[in-house]
């Protein structure tokens, strides 16, 4: 199986799809970007790639779809409207799985492109914004490793952790993204993070572009 949207037929027009709880469903567009006709299919996992899980009170529809040349289309998440905790966000992975028309080309290889974007359910009544999330979070050095603890009700994906002083960063792919109330223990070689007491960190933000906050405040224990 092959995951990404570089070669992908069918392009889907966003990286992140945030679903108010004030709202009856959220949307993403996708477009056929191929000369040939394409079948999709979607449907919600929560975190695991290999898994089609049943049941879930979030759905997508439609779940299958087909898509002439140049064509656009919208794909639905629609809340049942129980089930999820309405005091914090809820995180689920849109899978929009590409289906090429048969080839009449002998011994031609035809690759099935998946892609996976996050849906991020956000219940009516939190009131704090991402950037007022990304503020709040708690640094401190423990030995080697850089603990980050997350007190908001909002997931944060970070893009890098850069230090002020030193303009050193370590990649997103080792950091990743914090959920609400966990902590992560984040080794900081590389980061040459010194005495400075601050550092800067990128975060991806509800459009999908990089947001950044230059002074948190690093602890030291």
């Amino acid at each position: 199986m092959v995951f990404g949207q570089a070669r992908a037929a069918v392009h889907v027009q966003a990286t992140r799809v945030i679903y108010s709880g004030d709202d009856a469903s959220a949307s993403v567009a996708l477009r056929n970007n191929s000369t040939l006709p394409y079948l999709v299919q979607t449907w919600l996992d929560t975190g695991d790639a290999s898994s089609m899980p049943e049941n879930l009170p979030m759905t997508l529809t439609p779940p299958l779809m087909r898509l002439a040349p140049g064509e656009e289309a919208v794909v639905r998440a629609i809340y049942s409207g129980s089930g999820l905790p309405q005091d914090k966000e809820s995180l689920f992975w849109i899978n929009i799985q590409e289906i090429p028309p048969a080839s009449s080309a002998t011994n031609a290889l035809q690759i099935a492109i998946r892609t996976r974007i996050k849906l991020f359910y956000r219940p009516s009544q939190l009131k704090m914004s991402l950037d007022e999330a990304a503020r709040s979070l708690k640094w401190h050095m423990d030995g080697p490793s850089l603990i980050i603890r997350n007190p908001s009700p909002l997931h944060i994906t970070f893009a890098y952790i850069q230090n002020r002083q030193a303009g050193k960063a370590e990649a997103a792919s080792a950091i990743d993204m914090i959920k609400p109330g966990e902590t992560l223990a984040v080794p900081a070689r590389g980061l040459d993070l010194g005495k400075s007491g601050q550092l800067a960190f990128g975060y991806i933000n509800d459009y999908g572009g990089v947001s950044e906050v230059r002074d948190a405040l690093l602890e030291r224990k």
